[in-house]
């Protein structure tokens, strides 16, 4: 098989995400309660040229109490680990505690067992995973592969099993097909944000971290990805994701270093429907700490329950008067919340917004009278020669204990 173009590769994509099936190598069911799946994979030309089929190591599971759609069946999630991660079977189970079915699949050839069977092993501060026999391409570094054509790079390979593992999760009879979801974090928010524009089939999508303009980055996406043809021709999650017809959430953290957040910026203002933000300071970077934050399962709980986000920003504004407002709306169905509190999150730094000094302040917040749920929020930062800015505003659900982060769209002068 060759795939020379944008086109070529679209055309494939869009054929393997209508199969109604994907193939089974080999299951089966562990004591920690998951299921172990070998799924076909991409064929791949290993080092000595012969051409071999490849497996997708996988982790699935049903939850106990799930959350039934309009057809009484269950929604589910596809989930994409990052850099130095693996099928988590922690992750797999926070999406089932909150009732969904969730896959969990590894994107590097690796299964979920320790080299050493210690959990000690690290390689470079990351815990290093066995390989299995009929593993694929690894990622070798920012798209280092852009020499190869492109059906033997590493995303070509990723975004496939991506879309076959959707297509396994629709062929469960338990299973919503209309109500499959899909997250990433960091490198799976890349790979998920580039999904995005092969497959609009997903019912909603949830990268976090990961975005698009990665070579637009003052950091070490951009030293990598000069004159990366591949990458700009083929793999830029911009280039399509306007494509994208389904709500989404883009989650992350003020100082992430390496994805800014006007990189994340660009990619969401591609799209022209609806999503949500939530720029949550100081939670850091990690796998753990992004499968933790309570926002993406609010978040696809009520895109499937009613079909919309459950909060967005509706406009961000820079006022003559030197203010900045941001404006929102809340839509929790027949819950009752309180919003707490907006704050505006602002710097004066330029260049890597990870690398900013960030400030923050209370606004001035005004609830409509007129349409509920629509809240305003201004402050007069402005007049300090703010170079980025966005506002967050919190909410809490009466019949729980957490507190909720819907950001404002990110305003830079």
């Amino acid at each position: 098989m060759q795939i020379n173009t944008r086109a070529q590769l679209e055309a494939y994509f869009s054929q393997l995400s209508t199969n109604t099936s994907a193939k089974v190598i080999s299951s089966k069911r562990r004591a920690d309660g998951m299921m172990e799946l070998y799924l076909e994979g991409e064929p791949y030309t290993v080092a000595n040229g012969n051409t071999t089929s490849t497996q997708i190591f996988a982790l699935y599971k049903l939850p106990v109490m799930p959350l039934k759609t309009a057809k009484g069946k269950t929604p589910a999630m596809v989930l994409v680990h990052g850099g130095g991660g693996t099928a988590f079977k922690q992750w797999v189970e926070k999406w089932n505690d909150a009732g969904f079915a969730a896959m969990a699949i590894a994107v590097e050839g690796q299964t979920d067992t320790v080299v050493d069977n210690l959990n000690t092993t690290k390689i470079k501060g990351r815990l290093k995973w066995q390989k299995h026999l009929n593993s694929g391409p690894s990622r070798d570094g920012i798209y280092a592969d852009f020499d190869k054509p492109l059906t033997e790079q590493w995303m070509f390979h990723a975004v496939s099993a991506v879309i076959r593992a959707k297509n396994f999760l629709a062929s469960q009879t338990d299973i919503d097909e209309q109500h499959i979801g899909l997250a990433g974090i960091s490198w799976g928010g890349v790979i998920t944000a580039t999904v995005m524009g092969f497959d609009n089939g997903f019912d909603f999508s949830i990268p976090i971290y990961g975005c698009g303009f990665l070579d637009s980055m003052e950091n070490q996406y951009k030293e990598a990805l000069q004159g990366n043809f591949a990458y700009q021709s083929f793999w830029e999650p911009g280039l399509a994701i306007d494509h994208y017809l389904k709500p989404s959430l883009w989650l992350t953290w003020r100082a992430d270093k390496h994805f800014s957040l006007d990189a994340q910026a660009r990619t969401y203002y591609q799209l022209t429907t609806d999503y949500s933000v939530s720029i949550k300071p100081g939670i850091k970077h990690g796998h753990r700490v992004g499968w933790q934050q309570h926002e993406p399962y609010l978040f696809a709980t009520q895109v499937v329950r009613q079909g919309s986000v459950w909060a967005k920003s509706l406009a961000v504004k820079n006022l003559n008067s030197g203010k900045a407002q941001a404006e929102f709306i809340v839509n929790l169905g027949n819950q009752e919340y309180q919003v707490t509190k907006a704050t505006i999150h602002y710097t004066k730094d330029k260049g890597h917004t990870g690398n900013a000094k960030w400030l923050k302040a209370d606004t001035e917040l005004v609830a409509s009278e007129i349409q509920p749920g629509r809240y305003t929020a201004t402050s007069d930062v402005l007049a300090m020669e703010v170079r980025h800015w966005f506002v967050n505003l919190e909410v809490q659900l009466v019949n729980e204990n957490k507190t909720y982060t819907v950001s404002s769209t990110l305003y830079s002068n």
